[in-house]
């Protein structure tokens, strides 16, 4: 059968290996961190929409969409910058990454990667700054290595999808080719959504539809000790709507994105040593363009735009080094990173379509504002006691200095230069017990933190909610979480639990402010960030697979989060954006003959009502008032593949037509949609 047959996948037994929780390859089963895989199979068989739909059937991992171009991951209370997205191993997160919910996940096409993995939980020593409530890492496709190939030397595949609830028409087309330890890989996919139909009374979603381009492409040469690869990621997104004020303020917003990220690598064997080193360099152009625009009584003219247009530019200098030593029983990592931004924007507005754009003078990033985000880490894990039996005690501890500095010229005389830096430290320890392939305890003390980045430092100007202004007095977000995971297999059941408590300090949140002794402007309260909240969260996490025999299995996860703010000589009131209970579970038949292979999966996806808000949630236009409704939803999958090359997938999502939407999203998720999936590869 070929690679991509459909069957019991790894990702559910933990039989694969992980990246993610330890900057290195390791079996899912026996790492010491939380973690989870979307392989490839998953997504062609779950046919996502976009990258962070690809998430929403992962352990703790909860998808809030504010429009339809989007999708922002909770992980354990956790949204937006404080998590951080990796692309291989390079930084994706950027110093214009605004507070909340973000869409900028949505710029990885998901038919581009290979995986993704996903860590729950502090990963500042390993990866720096944002990991605080854990790290998304994508995985491109990476050019295959031809040196052990017979036959042709090149693959590809050629993909068309089709959905029915938004006539969305997507088409994928993937090539590579190589000879002994050189290939070339290139790749494109191009999406066009209408508005998509939510369930059951809720009719046409508008302004909703958007269309999608991205490309990918990349050289890889590979020798006996050392491999060096260039690559590259396109995507652009124009006129994303959000739409979550449109009838309440008749206020519409469009964002267009554009991304360019290359980064190039070399690996190296250093074998008298016992050393692996790699380097990584990285240069991502980003570009953002919003539209806040103000509608007539009819919700299609348009009175007034106000157009904020923000390009960051980031250069990343990554090296990481690892040495085994002991037979393999003490393994050390170690390395450096400096990433640097350079940020300008460009505001202006005009009164009606045809009238002429008028600049501002004041901007959100004055040209010349930079960010740097730098420093070092130490990581180690060996074995106190291995045994013949299959008995191991591993310990490990981690270390990472770490620095950043922010600065922006000043733009008028009633706001000076915006300078501010930070110094800190963040520790990370662990003490397991495996036991064979059976059995695999841990306890892990691990800290994280996230330095403010420029956006909530140094931003003038409308946001469209508010009016917001500098403070350059804000120091990092810090997380100290204790977590105890425990995985077991008993024959064909493999069971995963986790317990953890996260104590938060000097959160960033709004105050009210004034500018230039105005608590208004042009109608609209003026704001700040500010360190204004410490707070608890605790929650548990569980996952199962069952491989029942004769093709069927059975796999499920729930997973619950409990956060919560100190408030000074007052009542402790909920964190904002904490996800109710939710979960997943679904049945799958695998069968074959000869010259086939496919499978059908029925299963749900659900969550309980959530009515625990904080303030800024009971001011949130996305969220109902009151709370937002439990529900859930029953999916069908069915997939064939036959050995010439050929696959056919049709998914059922919301059978029932149901009305509902993930806790804190704008928009309501699609209803009863087919989509019908036709892939030829080589």
């Amino acid at each position: 059968s070929s690679p991509h047959t459909p069957a019991v996948r790894d990702s559910y037994t933990l039989d694969d290996t992980v990246v993610v929780g330890g900057r290195r390859s390791e079996e899912t089963f026996r790492t010491d961190r939380s973690v989870s895989v979307v392989d490839r199979q998953n997504l062609f068989d779950d046919a996502p929409r976009t990258t962070p739909a690809a998430l929403r059937e992962s352990t703790g991992v909860f998808v809030q969409e504010t429009n339809y171009g989007a999708g922002s991951p909770i992980v354990r209370g956790m949204i937006g910058p404080q998590l951080l997205i990796l692309v291989d191993g390079v930084r994706f997160n950027n110093a214009v990454y605004r507070t909340g919910p973000l869409q900028y996940l949505n710029l990885i096409d998901p038919l581009s990667l290979d995986r993704i993995e996903v860590l729950r939980g502090p990963g500042s020593v390993l990866y720096g700054s944002d990991a605080m409530g854990g790290v998304i890492e994508a995985f491109p496709t990476a050019p295959k290595d031809f040196r052990d190939s017979t036959g042709l030397p090149a693959t590809g595949r050629a993909l068309f999808r089709y959905s029915s609830a938004d006539q969305g028409l997507v088409g994928s087309g993937l090539a590579n080719a190589g000879a002994g330890g050189s290939s070339v890989l290139g790749g494109v996919t191009y999406k066009a959504f209408e508005d998509v139909s939510a369930g059951r009374g809720g009719g046409e979603q508008p302004y909703s539809g958007y269309d999608n381009l991205s490309a990918t492409a990349s050289v890889a040469q590979r020798f006996h000790r050392w491999d060096v690869k260039l690559a590259y990621l396109f995507s652009r997104i124009p006129e994303a709507g959000r739409t979550d004020t449109l009838f309440t303020k008749k206020s519409l917003q469009l964002y267009d994105n554009d991304d360019h990220l290359v980064w190039g690598r070399v690996n190296v064997d250093l074998l008298p040593l016992n050393t692996r080193a790699g380097y990584t360099f990285s240069w991502q152009d980003f570009f953002e363009r919003k539209d806040s625009i103000q509608l007539d009584d009819d919700f299609l003219t348009r009175l007034k735009t106000t157009r904020d247009d923000v390009t960051d530019r980031t250069m990343g200098h990554d090296l990481h080094l690892a040495t085994h030593l002991f037979k393999d029983r003490l393994q050390v990592q170690y390395g450096l990173m400096w990433y640097r931004d350079w940020v300008g924007s460009q505001r202006r507005v005009r009164d009606s379509e045809e009238s002429p754009w008028k600049a501002v003078p004041d901007q959100s990033y004055p040209e010349g504002s930079t960010y740097d985000n730098y420093g070092g880490f130490l990581l180690a894990q060996g074995d106190l006691v291995r045994t013949a039996g299959g008995h191991v005690i591993r310990v490990g501890g981690g270390y990472r200095l770490h620095a950043m500095a922010g600065h922006a010229p000043a733009q008028s005389p009633a706001l000076p230069a915006v300078n501010f830096s930070h110094t800190g430290n963040v520790f990370q320890a662990s003490a397991q017990y495996l036991f064979r392939d059976a059995l695999n305890t841990a306890v892990t003390f691990s800290q994280g933190f996230r330095a403010p980045n420029l956006q909530e430092a140094v931003q003038l100007g409308d946001t469209g909610k508010f009016f917001h202004v500098p403070n350059d007095d804000l120091a990092p977000e810090s997380s100290n979480t204790l977590e105890w995971l425990t995985r077991v297999k008993v024959g064909r059941l493999t069971a995963a639990g986790t317990l953890y408590v996260s104590f938060l300090e000097d959160l960033i949140k709004r105050e009210k402010s004034t500018w230039q002794g105005q608590s208004q402007v042009d109608g609209k309260d003026v704001w700040r960030n500010v360190n204004g909240v410490d707070g608890l969260l605790w929650g548990a996490e569980g996952s199962l697979f069952a491989d029942l025999g004769h093709g069927v299995s059975l796999r499920g996860n729930l997973a619950y989060t409990w956060g919560e703010e100190y408030v000074p000589d007052a009542p402790n009131e909920p964190l904002s954006r904490i996800p109710p209970l939710f979960g997943t579970a679904f049945v799958r038949y695998a069968t074959g003959g000869r010259g086939w292979t496919g499978f059908a999966e029925t299963g749900v996806r659900a969550a309980t009502r959530q009515d625990r808000l904080s303030r800024e949630d009971q001011d949130d236009a996305r969220i109902p008032e009151g709370g937002t409704p439990g529900w859930w939803t029953w999916d069908l999958r069915i997939g064939v593949e036959t050995d010439y090359h050929f696959r056919v997938s049709l998914v059922a999502e919301n059978l029932l037509d149901k009305l509902y939407k993930y806790h804190g999203s704008g928009i309501y998720a699609a209803g009863l949609n087919v989509l019908l999936t036709v892939e030829a590869f080589l």
